[in-house]
């Protein structure tokens, strides 16, 4: 097998995600091959070829979006000319919003402690174990029906709307604790955390939503920016970016690392529930980006709040074990979706808890690339169909 690819390779010359190899290979498309030593993936290059020549012929589904808004590179992530990782050691996430909205003087978010009774009554007819993607879903939607200029394009008003939308997602959530602050990140953390928290705790949440609020075309992004495109009015662009999101691919990569870390702490073998991990998914949790190759600055950035914010929590201790682990034989570059399932392990939220912050973070990029298609031609994002059936 000298000859054939590695993960990496493959992924590379199939143009998709390391997770959508995988999904090949389970739904029987793809086999896969280990080496001598059982632990790395090889694949017939061969298949690999027959599959991209059937699955994505040349050129398909290849388009370019010029914007103005985000660059993200392996140095780091420029938002508006601006470097995100310095933006949120400094900024909160609501003046980092702004800035990424280029809002005008004057503009003010409302409370988010502000309470509707409408709201609350559907939230509270909701049941308990529903995944809290469904909940951010509703409250979208809420915002949505209690707005009656949504359809107001100019914008001020998206910029109002997309205000509006992210307090309402934070309020879909079940409280858990009192919140010790009026800021976004203050109350986010109530709805996922049953323990109060130290303000430099409730800062590396904020931070971690800074780094999530834009990164590029991605595919959450593109749903946003095709809604946009027909004229959609702010929530539906929001909702579109969270019906993407909501797929195991995009946006969830955060629930398996801390799933990892826990399993790491009970047992306390955090090499056993490593290679457990690598066994059950197929590829390392919270390693490797199909964008990033040298490394992802946003990473660091939140994993330095971290240590900062529970500097003698033991737990801190297995989280860089396991991260040291699997850096010392992984080739992908350790991600920002590391850290986020770090910081909702060690802060006692639940596993899907990052999802939520991914998608109240990324809110901010769907509504700057609505912002920004909104100045382009309208139905420019038209794909053409080429019939391959009988």
């Amino acid at each position: 097998m000298d000859d054939w690819l590695t993960t990496e390779q493959a992924v590379v010359r199939l143009g998709v995600k390391r997770e959508t190899l995988y999904a090949y290979v389970s739904r029987g498309l793809l086999h896969r091959a280990l080496d001598a030593d059982g632990r790395r993936s090889r694949f017939d290059p061969a298949e690999i070829d027959r599959l991209r020549r059937r699955q994505r012929p040349e050129g398909e589904f290849a388009t370019l979006v010029s914007t103005r808004i985000a660059r993200p590179s392996d140095e780091g992530v420029w938002v508006r000319g601006r470097d995100l990782v310095a933006e949120a050691a400094l900024s909160t996430f609501e003046d980092a919003a702004d800035r990424v909205w280029q809002a005008g003087p004057g503009e003010t978010w409302p409370p988010v402690t502000d309470t509707d009774e409408i709201h609350d009554d559907v939230l509270a007819r909701v049941p308990q174990q529903a995944p809290l993607m469904d909940r951010l879903r509703i409250g979208v939607a809420l915002a949505s029906a209690a707005d009656p200029l949504r359809d107001d394009l100019t914008p001020a008003s998206v910029r109002t709307a997309g205000r509006r939308a992210v307090c309402a997602m934070v309020r879909s959530l079940p409280r858990r604790c009192r919140p010790q602050g009026d800021r976004i990140a203050d109350a986010l953390w109530c709805r996922l955390s049953r323990r109060q928290a130290s303000q430099r705790r409730r800062s590396a949440l904020n931070r971690a939503l800074v780094l999530l609020a834009e990164h590029g075309m991605a595919s959450s992004t593109l749903g946003a920016r095709v809604a946009a495109s027909v004229r959609a009015d702010p929530y539906s662009v929001i909702t579109a970016g969270l019906g993407v999101l909501g797929g195991r691919l995009h946006g969830a990569a955060s629930a398996p690392v801390h799933l990892l870390l826990a399993e790491a702490a009970l047992s306390g073998d955090p090499a056993r529930a490593l290679g457990d991990a690598q066994r059950t998914l197929s590829f390392t949790p919270g390693f490797g980006h199909v964008t990033l190759k040298r490394r992802d600055a946003r990473f660091g950035a939140l994993m330095e709040a971290l240590t900062g914010a529970w500097p003698t929590d033991e737990r801190l201790g297995t989280v860089l074990e396991v991260h040291n682990l699997a850096a010392d034989r992984t080739e992908g570059v350790a991600t920002v979706d590391f850290a986020l399932g770090a910081m909702t392990f060690l802060a006692d939220m639940t596993p899907e808890a990052g999802e939520a912050i991914f998608a109240i973070a990324r809110t901010v990029g769907w509504v700057a690339h609505a912002l920004e298609e909104y100045g382009e031609e309208p139905l420019r994002f038209r794909f053409r169909a080429r019939y391959v059936g009988d």
